[in-house]
């Protein structure tokens, strides 16, 4: 923010004006919009209107926004003449910086910007945080999703085999589709109508006599890697299989019918589902990583609804969950430990109820820490190493799909910043995420290793988990410390 801008805020704050802060891209500016702003500057005496960049916008939604760029944005907000000041906000801009160079005495924001723990933290630099319904049932990003999926689904050739393939696969992967009820195999085969080609999704409900169904629609201009890596949601021409679904009974205010899906609905899709009043779902497979859903089975449960697997599991699996007799740990996994030393202390904490990681209980120098991360010297390095560095989540995060955009830009300004002070010639950023069987993690909150090898030497860095623990280690540290 620029020193004219700041003195601006100086002054005004000088004369006892009530500073307002309302942030947002203000992309394709509609009626929902203008209320917005209006009540905003109702609530103070000199409004500051955060306007995201082309930039920020294109890196948040996608390739496809903004659809105004920003010198339009920025003078339609100027000559509505609500704005006292207009303040644009960059990529690369550090978590809430406008927010915490302001200072505002009321921000102003809608109930989906900030989780409840998220604005008690924001109190405690603003005076107030004022929530605000969203003012119009319009929606910039609704307006693109359905002209840009629209686009998408007519260029999409019907029937394309990588679908068909991708419900096929799905259908031996549950290992029961013979012994489904008819409505349920309706339902698989809906599927066929997904464009996502990676998940096909489909969801069904029975209402007024008739099953209503819809499928996950992605544009195909979202980059596949988006696709594959499941963080489609970030762009506005995505719609996943339940809101497809509600969109089928439009007038419908409450959804009293259950709902069936083939896969388990994210944390945004419970949310909607709660919302419409969903009581009860019914569902074929969950994600492929369990963490992945664990927000919306949380959500799940602390708003009443009530979620059923049906069908059986793969048989392999199922026999292999049958002779699984390994304790279940909350923040670790002993399994994958290196050292006696290392397993005893994590048992330590465990038994405590305590995550090694909690950088507020950790007993390892700290290098240095940011608004995400915080940064430690691995104590327990592989062999041939010059360096091993941690760095760790300051938050206790442990699946991949909580780490916001922000997070991710402050992890690239790390290894920028080690790279220089340790003046690193190459090496390798390993981060692990996920289910341990998978990702090798002993430690289960979200971490990366920065692994720089001695010159001329070579190190192995595991991924993949081992599915019992080595016959040298014990875990007789968990009962020491129960008794």
């Amino acid at each position: 923010m620029n020193d004219v801008l700041l003195e601006k805020i100086r002054i005004a704050r000088e004369k006892g004006k009530k500073i307002g802060l309302v942030q947002g891209s203000w992309d394709l500016f509609h009626l929902g919009h203008l209320s917005y702003l209006q009540k905003a500057k109702e609530l103070c005496d000199f409004l500051v209107v955060g306007m995201d960049s082309d930039e920020k916008i294109k890196y948040r939604k996608g390739n496809k926004r903004p659809i105004i760029p920003l010198e339009e944005r920025y003078a339609m907000i100027e000559k509505l003449g609500i704005a006292d000041v207009i303040a644009v906000k960059g990529l690369n801009e550090a978590h809430w910086e406008l927010i915490k160079t302001i200072k505002p005495d009321v921000l102003i924001a809608i109930k989906e910007n900030y989780s409840d723990e998220n604005i008690k933290k924001l109190e405690t630099i603003c005076g107030k945080v004022a929530i605000l319904p969203r003012q119009a049932t319009t929606s910039t990003s609704d307006i693109i999703r359905k002209t840009l999926i629209l686009n998408g689904i007519q260029a999409f050739p019907k029937k394309d085999p990588r679908v068909l393939d991708a419900v096929e696969k799905f259908k031996q992967r549950i290992g029961c589709y013979d012994s489904l009820d008819d409505y349920i195999k309706r339902v698989i085969s809906f599927m066929q109508n997904s464009t996502d080609w990676v998940t096909p999704v489909a969801a069904c409900c029975y209402l007024n006599g008739k099953w209503h169904f819809g499928a996950n629609l992605i544009d195909q201009s979202c980059p596949e890697a988006d696709i594959v890596n499941r963080s489609e949601l970030f762009y506005a021409t995505i719609e996943h299989a339940e809101l497809n679904l509600l969109k089928q009974l439009r007038g419908v205010e409450k959804l009293e019918s259950p709902v069936w899906t083939t896969l388990f609905p994210c944390d945004r899709c419970m949310k909607v589902l709660i919302d419409k009043g969903v009581k009860q779902i019914f569902y074929l497979e969950d994600h492929p990583d369990r963490n992945w859903s664990k927000n919306s089975h949380k959500l799940a449960m602390e708003h009443g609804v009530n979620v059923v697997q049906i069908g059986t599991k793969n048989k392999e699996l199922e026999e292999t969950e049958n002779k699984e007799e390994f304790p279940k740990f909350k923040y670790i996994d002993p399994r994958n430990v290196r050292s006696q030393k290392q397993l005893d202390i994590m048992l330590e904490r465990e038994a405590n109820n305590e995550d090694p990681f909690d950088p507020l209980i950790i007993d390892q120098d700290i290098l240095f820490t940011t608004d995400y991360w915080y940064v430690s010297q691995n104590r327990f390095p592989y062999e041939e190493i010059e360096y091993q560095i941690l760095i760790i989540s300051k938050y206790p995060i442990y699946t991949i799909d909580e780490m916001s955009s922000e997070m991710w830009q402050d992890l690239r300004n790390i290894m920028n910043a080690l790279r220089k002070e340790y003046e690193i010639p190459g090496g390798a950023l390993c981060y692990r995420f996920g289910d341990t069987l998978y990702s090798g993690a002993s430690l289960k909150r979200l971490h990366a290793h920065l692994i720089v090898p001695k010159k001329d030497k070579k190190t192995k860095f595991t991924v993949g988990g081992n599915p019992v623990m080595k016959k040298e280690f014990n875990l007789s540290s968990t009962q020491d410390n129960k008794e």
